[in-house]
Protein backbone atom coordinates (compact mmCIF):
# COMPACT_ATOMS: atom_id res chain seq x y z
CA UNK A 1 0.00 0.00 0.00
CA UNK A 2 2.87 2.37 0.80
CA UNK A 3 4.56 1.65 -2.54
CA UNK A 4 1.34 2.19 -4.48
CA UNK A 5 0.72 5.48 -2.71
CA UNK A 6 4.25 6.70 -3.42
CA UNK A 7 4.04 5.79 -7.12
CA UNK A 8 0.77 7.68 -7.54
CA UNK A 9 2.17 10.70 -5.68
CA UNK A 10 5.63 10.71 -7.29
CA UNK A 11 5.02 13.91 -9.26
CA UNK A 12 3.88 16.06 -6.35
CA UNK A 13 6.60 14.72 -4.02
CA UNK A 14 9.42 15.30 -6.51
CA UNK A 15 8.06 18.66 -7.67
CA UNK A 16 7.87 19.79 -4.05
CA UNK A 17 11.43 18.53 -3.51
CA UNK A 18 12.71 20.59 -6.45
CA UNK A 19 11.04 23.65 -4.96
CA UNK A 20 12.71 22.85 -1.63
CA UNK A 21 16.11 22.72 -3.33
CA UNK A 22 15.56 26.22 -4.72
CA UNK A 23 14.22 27.52 -1.41
CA UNK A 24 17.15 26.17 0.64
CA UNK A 25 19.72 27.40 -1.88
CA UNK A 26 18.25 30.92 -1.84
CA UNK A 27 18.11 30.90 1.95
CA UNK A 28 21.88 30.39 2.08
CA UNK A 29 23.03 32.24 -1.03
CA UNK A 30 21.26 35.58 -0.56
CA UNK A 31 23.02 36.43 2.74
CA UNK A 32 26.32 35.51 1.08
CA UNK A 33 25.54 37.84 -1.82
CA UNK A 34 24.59 40.65 0.57
CA UNK A 35 27.89 40.20 2.40
CA UNK A 36 29.75 40.18 -0.92
CA UNK A 37 28.12 43.50 -1.81
CA UNK A 38 29.31 45.03 1.44
CA UNK A 39 25.94 44.83 3.19
CA UNK A 40 25.53 44.62 6.95
CA UNK A 41 24.17 41.87 9.16
CA UNK A 42 21.04 43.93 9.83
CA UNK A 43 20.34 44.12 6.08
CA UNK A 44 20.72 40.37 5.76
CA UNK A 45 18.35 39.97 8.70
CA UNK A 46 15.87 42.36 7.09
CA UNK A 47 15.78 40.29 3.89
CA UNK A 48 15.41 37.05 5.86
CA UNK A 49 12.67 38.54 8.03
CA UNK A 50 10.74 39.69 4.95
CA UNK A 51 10.71 36.11 3.68
CA UNK A 52 9.31 34.82 7.00
CA UNK A 53 6.59 37.47 7.06
CA UNK A 54 5.70 36.73 3.45
CA UNK A 55 5.55 33.02 4.24
CA UNK A 56 3.09 33.66 7.05
CA UNK A 57 1.00 35.94 4.82
CA UNK A 58 0.91 33.26 2.14
CA UNK A 59 -0.32 30.73 4.70
CA UNK A 60 -3.18 33.04 5.65
CA UNK A 61 -4.26 33.81 2.07
CA UNK A 62 -3.45 30.50 0.41
CA UNK A 63 -6.55 28.51 1.39
CA UNK A 64 -9.14 30.42 -0.68
CA UNK A 65 -6.76 30.53 -3.65
CA UNK A 66 -6.18 26.77 -3.65
CA UNK A 67 -9.89 26.08 -3.22
CA UNK A 68 -10.74 28.50 -6.02
CA UNK A 69 -8.29 27.40 -8.74
CA UNK A 70 -7.31 23.87 -7.72
CA UNK A 71 -4.11 22.19 -6.53
CA UNK A 72 -2.24 21.92 -9.84
CA UNK A 73 -2.82 25.51 -10.91
CA UNK A 74 -2.06 26.83 -7.42
CA UNK A 75 1.26 24.96 -7.33
CA UNK A 76 2.15 25.91 -10.90
CA UNK A 77 1.24 29.55 -10.38
CA UNK A 78 3.23 29.82 -7.13
CA UNK A 79 6.30 28.05 -8.59
CA UNK A 80 6.15 30.12 -11.78
CA UNK A 81 5.88 33.36 -9.81
CA UNK A 82 8.85 32.33 -7.66
CA UNK A 83 10.91 31.57 -10.78
CA UNK A 84 10.12 35.04 -12.09
CA UNK A 85 11.04 36.70 -8.79
CA UNK A 86 14.35 34.82 -8.70
CA UNK A 87 15.29 36.27 -12.09
CA UNK A 88 14.43 39.79 -10.89
CA UNK A 89 17.24 39.57 -8.31
CA UNK A 90 19.68 39.87 -11.22
CA UNK A 91 18.47 43.34 -12.20
CA UNK A 92 19.33 45.30 -9.07
CA UNK A 93 21.46 45.34 -5.94
CA UNK A 94 18.98 47.41 -3.93
CA UNK A 95 18.36 45.89 -0.49
CA UNK A 96 14.91 47.50 -0.39
CA UNK A 97 13.98 45.83 -3.68
CA UNK A 98 15.42 42.51 -2.52
CA UNK A 99 13.39 42.77 0.69
CA UNK A 100 10.20 43.29 -1.32
CA UNK A 101 11.02 40.37 -3.61
CA UNK A 102 11.68 38.08 -0.66
CA UNK A 103 8.34 38.98 0.93
CA UNK A 104 6.40 37.93 -2.17
CA UNK A 105 8.68 34.94 -2.62
CA UNK A 106 7.87 33.80 0.91
CA UNK A 107 4.14 34.08 0.17
CA UNK A 108 4.54 32.09 -3.06
CA UNK A 109 6.58 29.34 -1.38
CA UNK A 110 3.96 29.10 1.40
CA UNK A 111 1.18 28.49 -1.14
CA UNK A 112 3.40 26.01 -2.99
CA UNK A 113 4.24 23.94 0.10
CA UNK A 114 0.69 24.18 1.49
CA UNK A 115 -0.65 22.82 -1.80
CA UNK A 116 1.78 19.88 -1.73
CA UNK A 117 1.01 19.10 1.94
CA UNK A 118 -2.74 19.22 1.39
CA UNK A 119 -2.48 17.02 -1.72
CA UNK A 120 -0.48 14.38 0.15
CA UNK A 121 -2.57 14.37 3.32
CA UNK A 122 -5.95 14.25 1.60
CA UNK A 123 -4.91 11.52 -0.84
CA UNK A 124 -3.06 9.18 1.54
CA UNK A 125 -4.91 6.81 3.84
CA UNK A 126 -4.34 7.18 7.57
CA UNK A 127 -2.85 3.67 7.85
CA UNK A 128 0.18 4.66 5.75
CA UNK A 129 0.23 8.43 6.24
CA UNK A 130 3.20 8.43 8.61
CA UNK A 131 5.40 6.45 6.22
CA UNK A 132 4.41 8.43 3.14
CA UNK A 133 5.08 11.71 4.93
CA UNK A 134 8.38 10.23 6.13
CA UNK A 135 9.44 9.50 2.55
CA UNK A 136 8.42 13.01 1.55
CA UNK A 137 10.48 14.47 4.40
CA UNK A 138 13.47 12.29 3.47
CA UNK A 139 13.39 13.53 -0.12
CA UNK A 140 13.05 17.13 1.04
CA UNK A 141 15.89 16.67 3.53
CA UNK A 142 18.12 15.22 0.82
CA UNK A 143 17.36 18.24 -1.36
CA UNK A 144 18.25 20.58 1.52
CA UNK A 145 21.67 18.90 1.75
CA UNK A 146 22.07 18.94 -2.02
CA UNK A 147 21.32 22.67 -2.05
CA UNK A 148 24.43 23.32 0.05
CA UNK A 149 26.54 21.39 -2.45
CA UNK A 150 24.86 23.45 -5.16
CA UNK A 151 25.85 26.65 -3.32
CA UNK A 152 29.48 25.52 -3.05
CA UNK A 153 29.56 24.82 -6.80
CA UNK A 154 28.08 28.13 -7.97
CA UNK A 155 29.05 30.53 -5.19
CA UNK A 156 31.51 32.34 -7.51
CA UNK A 157 28.89 32.86 -10.25
CA UNK A 158 25.74 34.01 -8.38
CA UNK A 159 23.94 35.27 -11.48
CA UNK A 160 24.27 31.91 -13.20
CA UNK A 161 23.08 30.23 -10.01
CA UNK A 162 19.91 32.35 -10.01
CA UNK A 163 19.20 31.31 -13.60
CA UNK A 164 19.60 27.63 -12.74
CA UNK A 165 17.36 27.95 -9.67
CA UNK A 166 14.70 29.58 -11.83
CA UNK A 167 14.97 26.69 -14.29
CA UNK A 168 14.63 24.17 -11.44
CA UNK A 169 11.38 25.82 -10.31
CA UNK A 170 10.02 25.74 -13.85
CA UNK A 171 10.99 22.06 -14.11
CA UNK A 172 8.84 21.44 -11.02
CA UNK A 173 5.90 23.09 -12.80
CA UNK A 174 6.37 20.93 -15.90
CA UNK A 175 6.66 17.75 -13.84
CA UNK A 176 3.48 18.39 -11.88
CA UNK A 177 1.43 19.49 -14.91
CA UNK A 178 2.26 16.21 -16.66
CA UNK A 179 1.21 14.00 -13.76
CA UNK A 180 -1.48 11.36 -14.31
CA UNK A 181 -2.43 11.48 -10.64
CA UNK A 182 -5.82 13.07 -9.94
CA UNK A 183 -5.53 15.94 -7.45
CA UNK A 184 -7.95 16.12 -4.51
CA UNK A 185 -11.32 17.75 -5.02
CA UNK A 186 -11.50 21.39 -3.95
CA UNK A 187 -14.56 22.98 -2.49
CA UNK A 188 -15.59 26.00 -0.54
CA UNK A 189 -15.49 25.29 3.15
CA UNK A 190 -15.80 27.26 6.28
CA UNK A 191 -12.64 28.77 7.65
CA UNK A 192 -11.02 26.74 10.41
CA UNK A 193 -10.72 28.77 13.59
CA UNK A 194 -7.80 28.38 15.93
CA UNK A 195 -10.11 27.44 18.80
CA UNK A 196 -11.64 24.65 16.71
CA UNK A 197 -8.23 23.34 15.67
CA UNK A 198 -6.98 23.49 19.26
CA UNK A 199 -10.07 21.63 20.51
CA UNK A 200 -9.67 18.88 17.94
CA UNK A 201 -5.93 18.30 18.24
CA UNK A 202 -4.10 20.46 20.79
CA UNK A 203 -0.96 18.30 20.73
CA UNK A 204 -0.62 18.79 16.96
CA UNK A 205 -0.99 22.57 17.32
CA UNK A 206 1.57 22.92 20.12
CA UNK A 207 3.81 20.36 18.43
CA UNK A 208 3.81 22.25 15.12
CA UNK A 209 4.74 25.49 16.89
CA UNK A 210 7.37 23.82 19.07
CA UNK A 211 8.82 21.94 16.08
CA UNK A 212 9.55 25.15 14.19
CA UNK A 213 10.95 26.84 17.29
CA UNK A 214 13.05 23.82 18.33
CA UNK A 215 14.66 23.42 14.91
CA UNK A 216 15.56 27.10 14.57
CA UNK A 217 16.78 27.23 18.18
CA UNK A 218 18.84 24.09 17.64
CA UNK A 219 20.41 25.56 14.53
CA UNK A 220 21.28 28.58 16.68
CA UNK A 221 22.78 26.59 19.55
CA UNK A 222 25.15 24.43 17.54
CA UNK A 223 27.07 27.10 15.56
CA UNK A 224 27.03 29.52 18.51
CA UNK A 225 28.46 26.98 20.97
CA UNK A 226 31.05 25.72 18.50
CA UNK A 227 32.15 29.26 17.63
CA UNK A 228 32.52 30.21 21.29
CA UNK A 229 34.65 27.10 21.79
CA UNK A 230 36.98 28.08 18.95
CA UNK A 231 35.92 25.36 16.51
CA UNK A 232 36.76 26.13 12.87
CA UNK A 233 34.15 26.96 10.25
CA UNK A 234 34.67 23.76 8.24
CA UNK A 235 34.30 21.59 11.35
CA UNK A 236 31.20 23.54 12.34
CA UNK A 237 29.66 22.96 8.91
CA UNK A 238 30.38 19.25 9.20
CA UNK A 239 28.71 19.04 12.59
CA UNK A 240 25.66 20.96 11.41
CA UNK A 241 25.40 18.48 8.55
CA UNK A 242 25.05 15.79 11.23
CA UNK A 243 21.66 17.28 12.15
CA UNK A 244 20.41 16.80 8.59
CA UNK A 245 21.91 13.32 8.37
CA UNK A 246 20.01 12.45 11.54
CA UNK A 247 16.84 13.65 9.85
CA UNK A 248 17.39 11.29 6.93
CA UNK A 249 18.22 8.35 9.21
CA UNK A 250 15.34 8.73 11.68
CA UNK A 251 12.52 9.93 9.43
CA UNK A 252 11.46 6.54 8.06
CA UNK A 253 11.66 4.56 11.36
CA UNK A 254 9.69 7.25 13.20
CA UNK A 255 7.18 7.52 10.35
CA UNK A 256 6.72 3.76 10.40
CA UNK A 257 6.19 3.81 14.17
CA UNK A 258 3.68 6.64 13.77
CA UNK A 259 1.44 4.32 11.72
CA UNK A 260 1.51 1.59 14.37
CA UNK A 261 0.91 3.46 17.63
CA UNK A 262 -0.74 6.49 19.13
CA UNK A 263 1.28 9.30 17.56
CA UNK A 264 1.13 11.32 20.77
CA UNK A 265 3.36 8.75 22.49
CA UNK A 266 5.90 9.29 19.73
CA UNK A 267 5.69 13.06 20.20
CA UNK A 268 6.09 12.60 23.95
CA UNK A 269 9.12 10.34 23.56
CA UNK A 270 10.87 12.57 21.00
CA UNK A 271 10.37 15.82 22.92
CA UNK A 272 11.42 14.19 26.22
CA UNK A 273 14.63 12.80 24.72
CA UNK A 274 15.46 16.20 23.17
CA UNK A 275 15.07 17.85 26.57
CA UNK A 276 17.20 15.20 28.31
CA UNK A 277 20.00 15.40 25.73
CA UNK A 278 20.19 19.20 25.81
CA UNK A 279 20.15 19.25 29.62
CA UNK A 280 22.99 16.71 29.64
CA UNK A 281 25.04 18.79 27.20
CA UNK A 282 24.36 21.92 29.23
CA UNK A 283 25.53 20.30 32.47
CA UNK A 284 28.52 18.47 30.97
CA UNK A 285 29.80 21.52 29.04
CA UNK A 286 31.78 19.31 26.61
CA UNK A 287 33.91 22.15 25.22
CA UNK A 288 35.87 22.68 28.41
CA UNK A 289 39.53 22.20 27.54
CA UNK A 290 38.89 22.12 23.79
CA UNK A 291 42.49 22.90 22.85
CA UNK A 292 44.06 20.35 25.17
CA UNK A 293 45.05 17.99 22.36
CA UNK A 294 44.08 16.63 18.97
CA UNK A 295 43.11 13.16 20.19
CA UNK A 296 40.85 14.63 22.86
CA UNK A 297 39.20 16.89 20.30
CA UNK A 298 38.80 14.02 17.84
CA UNK A 299 37.01 11.88 20.41
CA UNK A 300 34.90 14.81 21.51
CA UNK A 301 33.91 15.63 17.93
CA UNK A 302 32.97 12.00 17.28
CA UNK A 303 30.79 11.89 20.37
CA UNK A 304 29.25 15.28 19.60
CA UNK A 305 28.57 14.24 16.01
CA UNK A 306 26.66 11.17 17.19
CA UNK A 307 24.65 13.29 19.63
CA UNK A 308 23.77 15.78 16.88
CA UNK A 309 22.63 12.94 14.62
CA UNK A 310 20.22 11.87 17.36
CA UNK A 311 19.05 15.43 18.02
CA UNK A 312 18.42 16.09 14.35
CA UNK A 313 16.70 12.73 13.96
CA UNK A 314 14.32 13.52 16.82
CA UNK A 315 13.67 17.19 16.01
CA UNK A 316 13.05 17.36 12.27
CA UNK A 317 10.40 14.57 12.02
CA UNK A 318 8.28 16.19 14.76
CA UNK A 319 6.37 18.35 12.28
CA UNK A 320 5.30 15.50 10.00
CA UNK A 321 4.25 13.40 13.02
CA UNK A 322 2.15 16.29 14.33
CA UNK A 323 0.57 16.80 10.90
CA UNK A 324 -0.27 13.09 10.65
CA UNK A 325 -1.84 13.24 14.12
CA UNK A 326 -3.95 16.27 13.18
CA UNK A 327 -5.27 14.53 10.06
CA UNK A 328 -6.51 11.54 12.05
CA UNK A 329 -9.79 13.42 12.51
CA UNK A 330 -10.34 13.65 8.71
CA UNK A 331 -11.03 17.40 8.56
CA UNK A 332 -13.60 18.97 6.24
CA UNK A 333 -10.87 20.94 4.46
CA UNK A 334 -7.41 19.39 4.19
CA UNK A 335 -6.16 22.56 2.49
CA UNK A 336 -7.20 24.72 5.43
CA UNK A 337 -5.69 22.35 8.01
CA UNK A 338 -2.39 21.93 6.12
CA UNK A 339 -2.07 25.68 5.66
CA UNK A 340 -2.93 26.43 9.28
CA UNK A 341 -0.35 23.95 10.59
CA UNK A 342 2.25 25.33 8.18
CA UNK A 343 1.47 28.82 9.45
CA UNK A 344 1.84 27.68 13.07
CA UNK A 345 5.16 26.01 12.23
CA UNK A 346 6.37 29.21 10.54
CA UNK A 347 5.29 31.27 13.55
CA UNK A 348 7.35 28.97 15.77
CA UNK A 349 10.33 29.34 13.45
CA UNK A 350 10.10 33.12 13.83
CA UNK A 351 9.39 33.03 17.56
CA UNK A 352 12.33 30.75 18.47
CA UNK A 353 15.21 33.05 17.39
CA UNK A 354 13.24 36.13 18.44
CA UNK A 355 12.76 34.82 21.97
CA UNK A 356 16.45 33.92 22.16
CA UNK A 357 17.36 37.48 21.16
CA UNK A 358 15.02 38.99 23.74
CA UNK A 359 16.17 36.77 26.61
CA UNK A 360 19.91 36.81 25.84
CA UNK A 361 20.57 40.03 27.83
CA UNK A 362 18.96 38.40 30.88
CA UNK A 363 20.06 34.76 30.64
CA UNK A 364 23.43 35.24 28.93
CA UNK A 365 25.22 32.76 26.68
CA UNK A 366 23.12 29.81 27.84
CA UNK A 367 19.91 31.36 26.49
CA UNK A 368 19.60 29.08 23.41
CA UNK A 369 20.05 25.97 25.58
CA UNK A 370 17.44 27.12 28.09
CA UNK A 371 14.96 28.06 25.37
CA UNK A 372 15.37 24.66 23.70
CA UNK A 373 14.94 22.87 27.03
CA UNK A 374 11.83 24.93 27.76
CA UNK A 375 10.28 24.24 24.36
CA UNK A 376 10.89 20.50 24.30
CA UNK A 377 10.05 20.09 27.99
CA UNK A 378 6.78 22.00 27.65
CA UNK A 379 5.74 19.91 24.66
CA UNK A 380 6.56 16.70 26.55
CA UNK A 381 4.63 17.76 29.66
CA UNK A 382 1.59 18.90 27.69
CA UNK A 383 1.53 15.73 25.56
CA UNK A 384 1.78 13.61 28.68
CA UNK A 385 -1.12 15.53 30.19
CA UNK A 386 -3.23 15.03 27.05
CA UNK A 387 -2.52 11.29 27.11
CA UNK A 388 -3.66 11.21 30.73
CA UNK A 389 -6.85 13.10 29.79
CA UNK A 390 -7.42 10.70 26.88
CA UNK A 391 -7.10 7.70 29.20
CA UNK A 392 -9.52 9.28 31.67
CA UNK A 393 -11.95 10.06 28.84
CA UNK A 394 -11.83 6.50 27.52
CA UNK A 395 -12.48 4.89 30.89
CA UNK A 396 -15.00 7.34 32.39
CA UNK A 397 -17.01 8.46 29.35
CA UNK A 398 -17.07 5.41 27.10
CA UNK A 399 -20.86 5.58 26.91
CA UNK A 400 -20.83 8.90 25.06
CA UNK A 401 -22.13 8.35 21.51
CA UNK A 402 -20.92 11.58 19.99
CA UNK A 403 -17.88 11.28 17.72
CA UNK A 404 -15.18 13.15 19.68
CA UNK A 405 -12.10 14.92 18.48
CA UNK A 406 -8.97 12.87 17.86
CA UNK A 407 -7.09 14.82 20.51
CA UNK A 408 -9.59 13.77 23.22
CA UNK A 409 -9.66 9.97 22.83
CA UNK A 410 -7.29 7.00 22.84
CA UNK A 411 -5.71 6.03 19.52
CA UNK A 412 -7.34 2.58 19.39
CA UNK A 413 -10.75 3.97 20.28
CA UNK A 414 -10.41 6.55 17.53
CA UNK A 415 -9.74 3.95 14.84
CA UNK A 416 -12.59 1.77 16.10
CA UNK A 417 -14.87 4.79 15.76
CA UNK A 418 -13.56 5.38 12.23
CA UNK A 419 -14.36 1.78 11.28
CA UNK A 420 -17.84 2.01 12.79
CA UNK A 421 -18.51 5.23 10.91
CA UNK A 422 -17.53 3.59 7.63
Amino acid sequence: MVRASLISLFAIIFASALAQLASSALLTSLPLQIAGLGGSASQAGLVAGAYSLGFMAGCMRGVPMINRIGHIRAFAGAAGLTALLVLLFKNTESIVFWTTLRFFMGAAFAILFATADAWLNETVKDEVRGRVLAVNSIVIGAMAILSQIFIARFTDVPLRMLEILSAILLAAVVLLCLTRSVPPRTYESKRIKFRELWTRSPVAVLGAFASGAIITSLLTIVPFSLSKAGVGASTTALLIAMLYIGRLMFQWPLGSLADRMDRRWLILGSSSLIAVIVVSLWIADPFTGWNSGFLHNYRLLTMLGLILVILGGLSFPLQSICVAHAFERRPESSVALSTYLLFIWAAGSVAGPMFISLMAPVLGSKTPDLVLIGLSGSLALFTGYRLYVAKFFGTRQSSVKLFPAAGDMPYTSYHRAQATEK
